[in-house]
């Protein structure tokens, strides 16, 4: 393992001060010269693992560090793909290409440009976001099912039973998104339905409300039936069994670490300067884009690709172009909510790190060379971990991770050393853990009521649970009834309570 390559990951929430000690942490190792005329660059490089800076421009919403904060480091990963172009990235085609292609063992020159299965170049608007990898595993459909098998991923599905047209806004020319919109219960509920036919399990997982999660799950279960997925990859170079997560790499983690009251005040500056640089003029330009792709800026879908960015969808109301728009009456309200959302975002990804990150490193830690180290951000963040840099890469001792760094490490870190936690479920065990079940009593024609299975319990003492019980026994009248006796039931308790209270208080001034 001491021969393993060196891998640095600097983790953290949103606007924490991530870059900036990336970009100190390589030019702490040094200079290497440069292939063109002019001056040396840092040793190290700064890959970019952010899901919207990928995308070509637009600094402003997807915070890109400028030419500037790069301090002459080399930076990967950043404008990659075109915004609204080409095929969508998911996680596993990202970690493909870090791992195998370019980023970590790059070639000569960094070409990301692929064409996609159906010879369609990825630059074309009309590209579809996935193509079939292989042929159509074998499975027997009803034909109406079947047929939508066939189509779901193309840009004109055959919807099963009636046909719904898609309708991405009133007057709005046809959609050419890569990905179609379901704009519809209906069509919402024909996706689910086609994933239980051909995956129960892994359809238990997703609310069928959850389109964008539903048609992944058809497609991963596409690829695997067709040999091109990652199970059907494990399988084929003989690793069946799941043999727990390791470590491929030397791996030295720094968490950039502030808890969220002190980040709070820096996430809303952040904001207010996003503004001043030019946000709400990206977002002119994105309403473009999304009318090239869905025939109306209003269709968008805000979980896809670019348009998830925060501030997209918060100021998704306000009129542009106009002449000061920050005087728009709407624009306080829409700026609060984008600081809300940045909140809340930051928040979840804290969330990420204790509950999927952590106990993953754990795992790791039993298998490989992983070292965790908890940082502020910032200069004081900058020299602990320039320190510890500096004997990872000579292959010295480190020093203990809750001694030095920031002062909340131990407690931060405690899950690291509970050796008896469970592992992170793999997707085996997040079927089992995120499964659900309908309620027949709570759902209404062509909208199941999805509850997960492990809130079942709390589902059948809810309120909305024991009304529907209650009309299911009765009827709606015997239901009025009930609930008319028991708020008479209550209304004779709190009078008598009265009465109990003022005979007290009578006995009280008798005895004066």
């Amino acid at each position: 393992m001491a021969t393993s390559r060196p891998i640095v990951a600097v983790i953290g929430t949103t606007g924490v001060g991530k870059s900036q000690l990336a970009v100190s942490l390589a030019q702490s190792i040094g200079n290497r010269p440069s292939p063109v005329a002019g001056p040396s660059r840092s040793a190290g490089i700064v890959l970019s693992a952010d899901s919207m800076q990928l995308y070509k421009g637009l600094d402003v919403i997807t915070n890109k560090v400028t030419l500037d904060e790069m301090g002459g480091v080399e930076h990967w990963g950043l404008d990659v793909v075109q915004p609204g172009q080409g095929e969508s990235w998911e996680l596993g085609k990202w970690c493909t290409e870090a791992e195998r292609k370019h980023f970590l063992f790059p070639p000569p020159e960094l070409s990301l440009s692929r064409p996609s299965p159906n010879g369609k170049a990825a630059s074309e608007p009309l590209a579809l976001r996935w193509t079939p990898p292989g042929p159509q595993p074998p499975i027997s459909l009803e034909p109406e099912l079947q047929s939508f098998l066939d189509t779901f991923w193309t840009l004109d599905p055959v919807w099963p039973g009636t046909p719904t047209l898609l309708s991405p806004g009133a007057g709005a020319g046809p959609s050419s998104s890569s990905r179609p919109i379901l704009s519809e219960d209906s069509q919402l509920l024909a996706l689910h339905r086609l994933l239980v036919a051909v995956d129960p399990q892994e359809a238990g997982r997703w609310h069928w409300r959850d389109g964008r999660k539903v048609r992944r799950a058809l497609e991963r279960w596409w690829e695997r039936g067709s040999g091109h997925g990652e199970a059907a990859q494990s399988l084929a170079e003989g690793d069946a069994t799941p043999k727990g997560r390791h470590a491929r790499f030397r791996t030295l983690i720094f968490w950039v670490y502030e808890p969220m009251e002190n980040l709070r005040p820096r996430l809303d500056q952040r904001v207010d300067k996003m503004v001043d640089r030019g946000l709400l003029e990206e977002i002119i330009q994105l309403r473009e884009i999304a009318r090239g792709l869905y025939g109306d800026a209003s269709a968008v879908d805000h979980t896809e690709g670019i348009f998830q960015s925060i501030g997209y969808k918060e100021f998704a109301s306000l009129q542009l172009p106009q002449p000061d728009p920050t005087r728009d009456p709407a624009f306080p309200s829409m700026l609060a909510r984008m600081k809300l959302s940045t909140h809340q975002y930051a928040k979840s990804q804290l969330k990420w790190i204790r509950k999927q990150l952590l106990p993953a490193v754990r795992e790791a830690m039993g298998l490989g060379d992983v070292a965790v180290y908890v940082v502020h951000g910032g200069e004081r963040g900058e020299t602990v971990a320039k320190g510890v840099l500096a004997a990872f890469l000579r292959g010295e001792d480190l020093p203990d991770p809750n001694a030095v760094g920031h002062p909340d490490a131990p407690e931060l870190l405690a899950l690291l050393q509970d050796i008896d936690g469970s592992r992170v479920p793999d997707t085996a065990g997040r079927q089992l853990l995120n499964s659900r079940k309908d309620c027949d009593l709570c759902s209404v024609p062509g909208q199941p009521h999805s509850v997960m299975v492990k809130d079942w319990d709390v589902h059948l003492r809810s309120k909305l649970h024991k009304r529907n019980l209650q009309l299911a026994d009765g009827g709606r009248d015997a239901f009025i009834a009930a609930q008319k006796a028991e708020g008479m039931r209550k209304k004779a308790e709190r009078d008598a309570l009265r009465e109990a209270k003022a005979g007290v208080a009578n006995g009280d001034q008798s005895s004066e």
